[in-house]
């Protein structure tokens, strides 16, 4: 133990004189972390017990570390080992680590998740998470001109307005010194008003307008220009204004003036060297990324945070490591901040998984079945054996399929599950699908589709919603091999096609860690390159599940325009209009 921690602090040390730019992730390895118990009061991190949730998705043994860094030096840690192990396709590992705060850090200092391999003592990741507050810049001179994403008080003939919190209850009220209210456009017309800690709310603690997929994290109101001040509406047609030092609702228009306050790490980024050698395309992305509700909207793995935290994190470290970094190194941070992926699971199965897929135009069709009947069917896994059979018929308007279902013992708890999953999606979604094997072999608990065969090898257990949301991902396979002349051809697939691969690049975003894989199987004819197969089968799963949900689906089309464009043709192209 007395040599792990010498190793560990040696290396924290090093790590922590080092520029820090954004996780570093190699095929060893994929580390996601939460840090929890921070308090942070007046810019400050409360003294306290932090507590670091760390997971680790890879073969191996590995030293985990979590660090208080003082000035920027090295003042504190705790540490232990992790050894993942085998969980269903996967090997994972996580460890708990808490560290005291003594004091009070101030601007710029912050606690440090550091994992390394335990063998070789590479860094999986040198992440840094600043759990201080960072007064905003005010003099940098950014390379985006919009209105979002700053800082601003909210001035009015009267005063500014400023959040007063008594115990739990917060308030608005009048003052001479305003809060600074980070400005974020929402959506549809809609502005968020919020900082780090507060969110605008009016005089009783009610938000302006609540949307779902935000939760509380933004309340919303309308901004009406008139010249060069403002008018703040409430959801329900009040205007905010002042009243006798009080913050109201009336129903005339009170005008405002945002004034200028600082800047975020989004908009700060955009003052490097590096940013300039962004292409304008590239550029136009970031903006596009970073000021949508959709980085709101979406989680970054499983730290709890939004994409958009994240991303800042990284965008923090790199303006705050500008004068020791060349502007290409600037650059390629910018663009790894950019490839942050909102899903780090396997195929999206834990948060996307979250969300049922429910209510799909054309879907829950009315469903008929008769047998079972026996029959020898050869599955590649297993061999040749008997299943049963049942022929089942899903009828809706204008259509009637039939699909044959095979099972074993293994498969008999899950094949009415997979039959009404298989109903929840328009028939112009699973028309290709002839086929459907349920079994559970000795080695795996998989979803599979090759085009016209869907192959379920679950748990007792697994409910419908859970299968449904498996089959949004297989379904994006069939429909993607199917839609060619010749299904076994994967150069016809609609995911090689020039459209959605030049759909993918130039969004940048990658949709899940599992859309982003690479094919490394030697004999396969694409060897080395994207796996775009996957890439469309997860995009088709985020596609269904935020139908309905009004936050995800602007997210959906904010982050990834290009993508979304494509999957809409193709889903024209098998027939089915486009869900939005």
């Amino acid at each position: 133990m007395r040599k792990l921690i010498a190793v560990l602090t040696a290396l924290c040390m090093l790590f922590a004189a080092l520029p820090v730019f954004a996780v570093e992730i190699t095929d060893m390895a994929q580390v996601t972390f939460r840090i929890d118990n921070a308090v942070v009061a007046d810019g400050r991190l409360a003294p306290g017990q932090v507590t670091a949730s760390v997971q680790v998705v890879g073969s191996g043994k590995y030293l985990v570390s979590l660090g208080r860094y003082d000035g920027g030096k090295l003042a504190d840690f705790s540490a232990e080992s992790l050894q993942t192990v085998p969980m269903g396709q996967l090997e994972l590992g996580s460890a708990t680590l808490t560290l005291d705060v003594p004091n009070e850090l101030e601007d710029g200092d912050s606690v440090r998740v550091i994992v390394m391999d335990s063998q070789t003592l590479e860094p999986m990741t040198v992440n840094n998470s600043t759990l201080v507050y960072k007064a905003p810049v005010t003099d940098a001179d950014t390379g985006y001109d919009g209105i979002y994403e700053r800082y601003y008080t909210l001035d009015g003939a009267d005063g500014s307005l400023t959040v007063v919190q008594e115990g739990a209850r917060k308030y608005l009220r009048v003052s001479e010194i305003g809060t600074p209210f980070r400005l974020k456009d929402m959506g549809g017309g809609w502005v968020g008003f919020a900082d780090e800690k507060y969110r605008l709310y009016d005089n009783e603690g009610t938000p302006g307008r609540r949307i779902y997929g935000f939760g509380s994290t933004a309340m919303l109101w309308k901004l009406i220009p008139d010249g060069k001040q403002y008018y703040i509406q409430n959801y329900d047609g009040g205007y905010l204004a002042f009243e006798d030092g009080e913050a109201v609702l009336r129903e005339e228009p009170y005008l405002f003036t945002l004034t200028k306050t600082g800047e975020s790490p989004f908009t700060l980024v955009t003052a490097v060297e590096g940013y300039k050698l962004l292409t304008e395309t590239q550029k136009q992305r970031l903006i596009e990324i970073c000021t949508s509700p959709g980085a709101v909207v979406f989680p970054n793995g499983s730290n709890s945070n939004s994409l958009l935290d994240n991303m800042e994190a990284a965008f923090t470290r790199i303006y705050d490591n500008r004068d020791a970094t060349t502007p290409e190194a600037q650059k390629s941070a910018i663009l790894a901040a950019m490839e942050t992926v909102p899903y780090y699971n396997a195929a999206g199965t834990d948060e996307i998984n979250g969300v049922t897929i429910t209510g799909l135009p054309g879907g829950d069709a009315e469903i008929s079945q008769s047998g079972p009947d026996r029959e020898t069917l050869d599955i590649w896994d297993i061999g040749i054996k008997e299943y049963n059979r049942l022929d089942v018929t899903y009828t809706g308007s204008g259509h009637s399929q039939t699909v044959k279902f095979y099972y074993d013992e293994t498969g008999g708890n899950n094949v009415q599950t997979a039959i009404q999953a298989l109903a929840r999606f328009p028939y112009e979604y699973r028309r290709f699908i002839q086929q459907v094997n349920v079994y559970v072999p000795a080695s795996s608990f998989t979803y599979n589709c090759d085009g016209p065969v869907l192959t379920v090898r679950v748990t007792d257990g697994t409910n419908v919603e859970t299968m449904a949301r498996n089959f949004a991902h297989e379904l994006g396979h069939s429909i993607n091999m199917c839609q060619g002349e010749d299904n076994t051809d994967l150069y016809t697939y609609w995911c090689h096609s020039d459209e959605w691969r030049k759909a993918v690049n130039d969004d940048i975003i990658i949709v899940s860690d599992y859309a982003n894989q690479y094919h490394r199987e030697k004999d396969h004819p694409l060897y080395g390159q994207r796996n775009y197969d996957e890439n469309i089968a997860e995009f088709a799963r985020l596609y269904f599940q935020s139908y309905g949900n009004r936050d995800r689906m602007m997210g959906v089309k904010q982050l990834y325009p290009n993508c979304y464009a494509s999957f809409n043709n193709l889903l024209k192209k098998i027939g089915m209009e486009p869900l939005y």
